[in-house]
C-alpha cells in the first residue's frame, strides 16, 4: 500500500511530502491546478520514463519518492529478493531523481537500479488508469490474465500451466540427452579402442610397484650375487671364518667361567651372537642361491613396465586411474547402448503429457469462448451506466501456438455503434481508458494482489447520473483497494475517505502547486466550490453536506 509520496522540483511542485490511508482518496482543485502532475509523479515511480522537462525552472534536479508498506503478495516479495534488493520488514522505498541534463537514477531501498526492474516490481505495486503509456490495460498480454480472472477459470488455467512447464522439462532433458548421446556415439569406437587396449593389458592393482622393485633387483643381481657370495664365505665358508672363530672364542671363554665364573655373562651373549650369526649366515645362503641374472625376465619386466607407463601417458598416473577411467567409458558405452530405450520412454512421456495439455487447453479454450460472451456483455453493460452508451467491447480470442497460457491470445477491442472494433491503444481517450479500466476491476473478483489504483481523467466528460455511478464504482473498489483519483466531479469527491485540495499560488513571484489535506469544514467549502458556488453560503455549505452524506452511503453498485 502507498503510505507516503514526497515530490520535490517537479514540475511546479516545489515541495510536498503527502501520507496516504486507506480506502477512497481524492484530489479535486480547478483545472490547471497541477492535479495530473501527482499522477505523473506516480508514474514514474510504477516505472513511467523519465524526462527533462518535468525539472523545476531553475532546479538542477526533481526528486520524487514513494513509501510503499504492508507488502503481502509473495510473488511481489519474491521479485524483490529475487533483484537482490534488501527489504526491512514489509516497507518498500522507491526514489527517482531526475536531472535537468535528462540523466535518471533509480533506487530502490537505496539500491540503485534499472528502468526495466523498476517496471518489473511497479507493475505489482501500483495499476495506473488514464494517459500513461504503461497502463496494465494497454498491454495486450495482460487481457487474458483479465479474461481467466473473470471467467474464475484460475484452476484449469494452472493445471495448463503446470502441463506445459512440465513439458518444457520434458522436451529439454530429450533434447540434452540426444546431445549427450550423439556425442557419446561420436566418440563410440575411440571409447572400445580404449577399452580393449586397456582391457588387453590385464592390469593388476599394485603390478607396477612389484615390477619396478624386481626390475632393480635383476639390474643388480651381478653386484649383489658378488656381495653375497663373498658375505658367506667370511661368515661360514672357509676355516678361519667369522663363525669358526667365534666358535674358538667361546670354547675360551667357557673355560675362564671355570676358573672365574663371573664373567659368565660374556660367555653367554657370544653363544647368542653365535645363533644369530648362524641365522644371517643362512639368510645370506638362501639369498645367494636364489639371486642369478635373467636377462629374459628382465626383459619381460621392461616389457610389462612399458605397456604401463604408456597406459599411465594416456589414462592416468597410476594403475587405479586407469581402471578407473576403464569403468568411466564402460559406463558411457552401457548409456550408449540403452539410450534408444530411454529416448523412447521420454518420448512416450511427452506425447502422453502432450494429450493431456492440448485437452486440458481446448477445455480452457472452450470456457474462455464462454467467458469472453459474458464479459463484453457486462463490460457494456457498465459503459452504459458510465456514459459510454454506444461503446462496443469486444473480446478478441485467437488461437495460435500452446503456451503456457494454453492456445488463446486475447485483446480487447473498442469502437463506436456500427464501426469496426479496434485495440484500446489506438482509439480509447484516456476517461475512456480509466471508465473501461474501471468497468473491468468492478467485474473482478476481488482478490487483486495489487493493492493500490490510480484512475486518471476518470470523469472525463461525463456529469449527472453518470458521475454518481463512477463514484459508487471507485467507492466499491476502495473496499479492497486503496483507490486514489483525480476528479472535477462534487457526486465522486463527496464519496472520498481522505480528500486533497490543488491549488495554484503565487509564493516569491513564481508559481508553484500547493496540496493540502482538507478537514471536514475545508472539504464542505471544496465540495460546495465544485458544485459551482462562488461563495459558502448557508444553503451550498447545507447542499455540500448532504453530498457528503449519500456519498458515504454509496457501498454497492
Amino acid at each position: 500500500m502507498l503510505r507516503i509520496l514526497r515530490i520535490r522540483d517537479f514540475a511546479i511542485i516545489d515541495e510536498v511530502s503527502l501520507e496516504f490511508g486507506i480506502g477512497l482518496t481524492v484530489f479535486t482543485g480547478e483545472t490547471g491546478a497541477g492535479k495530473s502532475i501527482l499522477v505523473d509523479a506516480l508514474s514514474l515511480i510504477s516505472g513511467g520514463r523519465a524526462s527533462a522537462d518535468v525539472v523545476r525552472d531553475g532546479a538542477e534536479e526533481a526528486i520524487v519518492e514513494a513509501v510503499f508498506d504492508e507488502l503481502v503478495d509473495p510473488d511481489l516479495i519474491n521479485k524483490i529478493t529475487n533483484y537482490g534488493i534488501p527489504l526491512d520488514g514489509s516497507e518498500l522505498i522507491i526514489r527517482r531523481i531526475i536531472s535537468s541534463s535528462g540523466k535518471s537514477r533509480i533506487y530502490i531501498n537505496g539500491n540503485l537500479s534499472t528502468l526495466s526492474i523498476l517496471q518489473d516490481i511497479g507493475a505489482c505495486l501500483i495499476d495506473l488508469y488514464g494517459q500513461h503509456e504503461h497502463q496494465n490495460l494497454l498491454k495486450k498480454e495482460m487481457h487474458i490474465d483479465y479474461l481467466d480472472t473473470f471467467g474464475r477459470v484460475k484452476d484449469q488455467r494452472d493445471k495448463v500451466r503446470e502441463s506445459y512447464l512440465y513439458l518444457l522439462q520434458l522436451k529439454n532433458r530429450l533434447n540434452s540427452l540426444e546431445d549427450s548421446i550423439r556425442d557419446k556415439k561420436g566418440k563410440e569406437e575411440f571409447y572400445r579402442y580404449q577399452i580393449s587396449e586397456i582391457k588387453e593389458a590385464d592390469l593388476k592393482a599394485g603390478e607396477d610397484i612389484e615390477l619396478t622393485s624386481e626390475r632393480h633387483l635383476l639390474s643388480n643381481s651381478k653386484l649383489l650375487s658378488e656381495l653375497s657370495n663373498e658375505a658367506y664365505h667370511n661368515l661360514y665358508d672357509n676355516e678361519r671364518s667369522v663363525l669358526s672363530e667365534l666358535s674358538k672364542v667361546i670354547d675360551n671363554i667357557t673355560e675362564i667361567t671355570r676358573v672365574y665364573p663371573k664373567i659368565q655373562e660374556a660367555a653367554e651373549l657370544a653363544r647368542t651372537a653365535n645363533v644369530n650369526l648362524r641365522e644371517v649366515s643362512n639368510i645370506i645362503r638362501r639369498f645367494k642361491d636364489e639371486i642369478r641374472y635373467d636377462p629374459e625376465r628382465l626383459s619381460q619386466i621392461e616389457d610389462r613396465l612399458y605397456i604401463i607407463e604408456k597406459l599411465k601417458k594416456k589414462y592416468g598416473q597410476t594403475i587405479e586411474e586407469i581402471l578407473s577411467y576403464q569403468s568411466k567409458i564402460n559406463k558411457e558405452l552401457e548409456e550408449i547402448e540403452y539410450s534408444d530405450q530411454d529416448i523412447s520412454l521420454l518420448n512416450g512421456e511427452i506425447n502422453r503429457v502432450t494429450a493431456e495439455l492440448e485437452k486440458d487447453a481446448g477445455e480452457l479454450s472452450r470456457l474462455r469462448k464462454v467467458t469472453s460472451k459474458g464479459l463484453e456483455h457486462k463490460v457494456m453493460h457498465e459503459l452504459s451506466l458510465l456514459q459510454m452508451v454506444n461503446t462496443q467491447f469486444v473480446v478478441s480470442l485467437d488461437k495460435g501456438v500452446i503456451s503456457k497460457n494454453g492456445f488463446d491470445t486475447a485483446e480487447f477491442l473498442i469502437a463506436n455503434l456500427n464501426e469496426t472494433p479496434r485495440p484500446l491503444a489506438r482509439v480509447a481517450s484516456g476517461g475512456e481508458l480509466s471508465r473501461i479500466m474501471l468497468a473491468i476491476k468492478c467485474l473482478l473478483p476481488r482478490s487483486d494482489s495489487v493493492q493500490t489504483l490510480i484512475f486518471d481523467e476518470v470523469d472525463s466528460g461525463i456529469g449527472g447520473g453518470a458521475a454518481d455511478e463512477v463514484g459508487k464504482r471507485l467507492k466499491y473498489l476502495s473496499l479492497e483497494h486503496q483507490v486514489c483519483c483525480v476528479t472535477h466531479l462534487p457526486q465522486i469527491a463527496s464519496m472520498a475517505d481522505n480528500h486533497y485540495s490543488v491549488e495554484k499560488i503565487i509564493s516569491d513571484d513564481r508559481v508553484v502547486t500547493k496540496i493540502k489535506r482538507l478537514d471536514e469544514n475545508e472539504r464542505l467549502k471544496e465540495i460546495s466550490r465544485m458544485l459551482g458556488s462562488r461563495d459558502t453560503t448557508k444553503t451550498a455549505i447545507k447542499y455540500a453536506e448532504e453530498m457528503i452524506k449519500r456519498g458515504q452511503k454509496a457501498l454497492s453498485i
